[in-house]
């Protein structure tokens, strides 16, 4: 067999190099004139007069567009070649050389794939023009073949794309690979690290291929592109020996995620294009696979984020049921105490009583937050006065405030705000964030509370935790607001503060007392109420916590009980 390159001619360049063409004849003289003639058009020609040797030819490193040979040769024939040819290349062109054209065997040549016959003698024009027509016929294949197989990527590529399950996503995936290279057995390896490779998906249970598959993955994952091996190295799996493996790595944002390995029983290579199409699969599926890697973590953070969400409303149930009865007893007991005893013993026991009440106050928000979120707080509308609340908070925290020698000032209309409420959850409320206005100010600090009627929900208040709801009237509105002078709140933490036992600072080193639920079910109320709650804050300038609800008329209001 000779091999030898030729100056490009009409066709030559079309795919960057010049079409090569292996013509099998078993008369060395038919070989030397149709290697002149294709060569002098721009073809690079290899020729061979033993069908075994252009078998070796043809699965070699080399790849060939054409071949050109006779039908009758005595080691093998023509047909049993072509047919060999179709296997490692399923795109080739095939022109068969014939000293005599029978139907049997112009039946079996269409079999084979035979684009073309040459009866012999033939002119050299002929034998030109019949290798031309065959390579364009091989383009327009080869193009057909090329959409298809880029349709079928991009079917595989949004089916990965939409899939977040890892196992699904992996069989996904194999199934693909195997469906577009053809291959026998194939394997996906998570990447755990740059240098450890986690269990197969789907299980190897032959341990030799398993071994080998992972020594080739562990390559690939440190190599540009695919990584292919040849051999016997791929021992026995099924009683089929596997020779050729490709392994391709699963990138994403420059990491590999996993690697992809198919083995096969061909005895040399992967057909042509076949690299190509994989190493495009490869690179959706590893964008999927960390997709779908993240969901998994995601997951797994929201499950047991709704554990600890779970257990924190256990002890809440727990604790709140727990502590109300021995919490009742000593403030009974504490007050009988209080009235049958001196002035010195009289301050004493009153120091116990507030800080009893203290206790009461958390349990009744763990309370308060429990029936809220399990739907089971009750509505009470009646006619209140706004004016009358703020004032009943301010009087029930006058000697909390004046402890940390605090101004409370309350801003109200000069006639009577009067509205169809709740008036108990909107004095929870109050009390709520005006404890904490009082907690959270440094001593001598001011606070102000006000009460007015907007005849709108407040737009540009400050940052909305919580917006009107759709199904709201327009209008009128009742606002509260609780501005304070403190310490700010940063912006970072402004949204988080609603959460049930947040706190801005750390458990063991704050210097301020609280549960972390006052704001929690200030939250909860203002949903069930329909209102709008929002805050306005700055470090070290003070904050202010402001609420609306809308004014309902009194038969409406009965409705929504």
């Amino acid at each position: 067999m000779s091999m030898t390159a030729a100056q490009p001619g009409t066709l030559a360049g079309l795919a960057g190099s010049p079409p090569r063409v292996l013509v099998v004849d078993d008369e060395q003289h038919m070989c030397d004139v149709c290697a002149r003639t294709l060569r002098r058009a721009g073809y690079e020609v290899a020729t061979a007069t033993d069908p075994r040797a252009a078998v070796d030819a043809l699965r070699g490193e080399l790849s060939f567009d054409l071949l050109l040979t006779d039908i009758k040769m005595p080691a093998m024939s023509g047909l049993e070649l072509a047919h060999i040819a179709r296997e490692r290349d399923p795109a080739i062109a095939i022109i068969i050389m014939t000293g005599f054209a029978s139907m049997e065997n112009l039946h079996q040549s269409v079999q084979r794939g035979v684009a073309d016959f040459l009866s012999k003698p033939f002119e050299l024009e002929q034998l030109r023009l019949a290798v031309d027509q065959a390579l364009y016929k091989r383009s327009v294949l080869q193009d057909n073949l090329r959409l298809r197989a880029l349709e079928q990527i991009h079917r595989t590529s949004e089916t990965l794309g939409t899939m977040l399950d890892l196992g699904a996503l992996t069989t996904a995936l194999l199934d693909a690979a195997l469906r577009q290279t053809g291959c026998r057995v194939g394997f996906v390896l998570r990447a755990l690290s740059p240098t450890r490779l986690g269990a197969p998906t789907p299980s190897v249970a032959d341990a030799a291929l398993l071994a080998a598959g992972q020594q080739l993955a562990l390559r690939a994952m440190h190599q540009p592109a695919l990584l292919t091996a040849e051999g016997a190295a791929f021992a026995q799996s099924a009683g089929r020996e596997l020779r050729v493996a490709l392994a391709a790595p699963l990138r994403a944002q420059g990491a590999v995620n996993g690697v992809l390995v198919l083995c096969d029983d061909r005895a040399t290579a992967f057909p042509p294009g076949v690299q190509e199409e994989i190493a495009l699969v490869a690179n959706y599926a590893g964008s999927a696979l960390r997709n779908a890697a993240l969901y998994g973590q995601l997951t797994d953070a929201y499950v047991r984020l709704q554990e600890l969400d779970r257990l924190k409303s256990e002890f809440i149930a727990i604790a709140s049921h727990e502590l109300r009865t021995p919490l009742s007893i000593i403030l009974g007991y504490t007050m009988m105490l209080r009235d049958q005893q001196t002035d010195e013993q009289r301050n004493y026991l009153l120091r116990v009583i507030e800080s009893a009440k203290r206790i009461k106050d958390i349990v009744d928000d763990m309370v308060s937050l429990r029936h809220l979120e399990m739907g089971e707080e009750q509505l009470r509308f009646e006619p209140c006065d706004a004016g009358e609340l703020v004032a009943q908070v301010a009087d029930r925290l006058h000697a909390a405030a004046a402890e940390r020698r605090h101004t409370v000032r309350l801003e109200l209309a000069d006639t009577p705000l009067r509205f169809y409420g709740d008036g108990e959850k909107v004095r929870l409320m109050l009390v709520n964030l005006l404890a904490n206005a009082i907690r959270f100010t440094p001593e001598g600090g001011e606070i102000v509370v006000r009460a007015a009627r907007t005849a709108q929900a407040p737009e540009g208040a400050g940052r909305i935790i919580l917006p009107a709801p759709p199904s709201s009237p327009p209008g009128p509105w009742v606002q509260f607001e609780v501005q304070d002078n403190g310490i700010g709140i940063p912006e970072r933490e402004q949204a988080r503060i609603f959460d049930r036992f947040y706190q801005v600072a750390d458990s063991l080193t704050r210097d301020h007392g609280g549960t972390g639920l006052g704001l929690a079910v200030v939250r909860e109320l203002i949903i069930t109420l329909n209102g709008m709650l929002w805050l306005t804050s700055a470090e070290g300038q003070g904050s202010t916590f402001a609420f609306a609800l809308p004014e309902l008329p009194a038969e409406r209001a009965e409705r929504q009980r």
